[in-house]
């Protein structure tokens, strides 16, 4: 027996998880893109800014996922305490 909740909640967690991965390179294509430009006199500063950024960005984007996974949960009650 299929729960009556369990096709919405799946279409809405995967919308999410193509969302979190559109962001993901996204945010990613525009650090590369904005790190280039910045290269002057031989030194990679761009890219030594864009791989010292990126982490902190991308593990915003993995919480932001999180926090709306627990609202989907929580909105077809299948959440935990």
């Amino acid at each position: 027996m299929a729960d009556a909740g369990y096709n919405p909640r799946w279409r809405e967690t995967g919308i999410l998880a193509g969302a979190t991965m559109i962001a993901a390179i996204v945010v990613t294509l525009l650090f590369l893109a904005l790190a280039d430009p910045a290269n002057g006199n031989g030194f990679p500063a761009g890219f030594v800014l864009a791989a010292t950024g990126l982490p902190f960005v991308l593990a915003g984007i993995v919480f932001w996922a999180v926090h709306r996974q627990e609202a989907i949960d929580r909105r077809h009650g299948l959440f935990e305490d």
